[in-house]
C-alpha cells in the first residue's frame, strides 16, 4: 500500500460524549466537553470535511438518565451546528447494553432515533456498530437508520473478557455478512470502519504482528462483503 492510498474515513475524538464516560471521566462539565468536541472539529476539519465522527451521551453514574438525556439534546444541538458550519458530520452511536450508565444512556437504535428527533438537526445522524448492536438484534435495528446512517463500525464478538476485547471480523459469532446486507439495502455509500479494542487480555491483538492483524481484518471484511452480495 502506498502512502497516497491512505485517507481519513472518520475520526474518534478523545472526548466524544456530552457527559463523562467510563473511559474519559474528565472534564465533568458537559459545557466544557462540548467545547472540547468543537476544538477537535477545528483541529481536524481539513481532513474531516464531508466525513463523520462518532459521538455519544456519556452517563451520570448515579443513574440519572433524564439529566443526561436533556443535557445531551442541548449539547448535540450545539455540536451539530458547529460541525455543520465546518462541513463535518456527527454520527450518534448507540452502545452495547453493558455500557449503560457507564458510557451511554442509549443502547439501541430506537432510542437513538428518538434522540435524533429531539435534536432535530440534519447534521446529526447515526453510526451503526455491529459489535455494539449485536446483543440487541443488530440485523433488525440497522434497517431503522434510513438515510440517517452516516457511519458503520465493524468488529466481531466472542463473549468478552473485559470492556476492550473485540475480535477481527470473521473470527467471532456476529453474522457480519447479514449485517452488511442490511446496510447495503439502505444505499449507504460511506466508510466501513473496523474498530478494534484489545487491551488486558492474554492474546491481545496489539501484542501480535500488526501487519498480519490488518491482513486478517481485510480478509474478514472481503469475505463478509462477498457473502453479503450473494
Amino acid at each position: 500500500m502506498h502512502k497516497q492510498d491512505i485517507s481519513v474515513s472518520s475520526l474518534q475524538p478523545a472526548v466524544l460524549t456530552i457527559f463523562p464516560s467510563m473511559s474519559v471521566l474528565e472534564p465533568k462539565d458537559p459545557a466544557e466537553r462540548v467545547q472540547r468536541m468543537c476544538r477537535t472539529i477545528d483541529r481536524f476539519q481539513s481532513v474531516l470535511k464531508g466525513k463523520s465522527f462518532p459521538a455519544n451521551t456519556g452517563a451520570d453514574f448515579t443513574g440519572n438518565e433524564d439529566k443526561v438525556w436533556r443535557g445531551s439534546v442541548e449539547g448535540f444541538k450545539r455540536v451539530a451546528d458547529y460541525a455543520a458550519e465546518r462541513g463535518v458530520k456527527v454520527a450518534f452511536e448507540p452502545l452495547g447494553a453493558s455500557l449503560m450508565n457507564r458510557s451511554t444512556t442509549v443502547c439501541n437504535m430506537e432510542v437513538a432515533l428518538e434522540l435524533l428527533h429531539e435534536v432535530n438537526h440534519p447534521n446529526l445522524g447515526l453510526c451503526a456498530d455491529a459489535y455494539n448492536l449485536w446483543e440487541s438484534s443488530a440485523l433488525e435495528q440497522v434497517s431503522l437508520c434510513g438515510d440517517k446512517l452516516f457511519l458503520v463500525h465493524v468488529a466481531d464478538w466472542k463473549r468478552p473478557r473485559n470492556f476492550h476485547d473485540r475480535r477481527v471480523p470473521g473470527e467471532g459469532q456476529i453474522p457480519i455478512a447479514d449485517f452488511l446486507k442490511r446496510v447495503a439495502a439502505l444505499n449507504y455509500t460511506g466508510p466501513y470502519v473496523v474498530e478494534l479494542f484489545s487491551e488486558g487480555v492474554p492474546d491481545s491483538l496489539w501484542s501480535q504482528d500488526l501487519d498480519t492483524v490488518v491482513e486478517r481484518c481485510k480478509n474478514g471484511m472481503e469475505q463478509a462483503i462477498a457473502a453479503s452480495r450473494q
